[in-house]
């Protein structure tokens, strides 16, 4: 199957309309169950928060691997990221983080659409693979929320 920018970006859309479609379904008591234990351990909540922490930093790669740039600065550590990060959104509400990560996700959408099929063959660092083309840099970015909502799909 061929991918192209438009192919990348109706995925990511519709990857991120599920995303908001299952938070909005949750109810009060679903949104505190964990979904990871043990030290760093996450709530639904925790979730959404490294959700939209992911999609922030997400389109900062893309758009800096589109534009020419390397992409994830050598010796980042997206563990410690991750905790940082989900430790400062957790403060916010669900609905005011389903609204960043909607805006996020939409904004990604549209750069991926903007681009030329020769830009998806860009190499650039993704803090996970390692040195990839900017397409499956692309992929990574829904894969990941998909793995994790199996996972949460499991705790309910």
């Amino acid at each position: 199957m061929q991918v192209s920018p438009q192919s990348l970006s109706d995925r990511l859309q519709e990857e991120g309309d599920r995303v908001i479609d299952f938070f909005k379904r949750l109810t009060p008591e679903q949104r505190e169950a964990q979904i990871y234990h043990g030290d760093d351990g996450w709530s639904m909540h925790q979730l959404l928060a490294h959700f939209v922490s992911a999609e922030i930093g997400r389109n900062e790669l893309v758009f800096s691997i589109a534009r020419g740039g390397e992409g994830a600065p050598p010796g980042f550590d997206i563990d410690t990221f991750n905790q940082n990060e989900v430790a400062r959104l957790s403060a916010e509400t669900d609905q005011h983080l389903l609204e960043v990560f909607s805006h996020e996700r939409t904004s990604l959408a549209d750069l991926v659409s903007s681009l030329k099929g020769e830009d998806l063959e860009r190499v650039g660092n993704d803090p996970y693979l390692g040195p990839a083309p900017l397409k499956e840099i692309i992929k990574l970015t829904y894969l990941h929320l998909q793995i994790h909502l199996r996972d949460a799909r499991k705790c309910l």
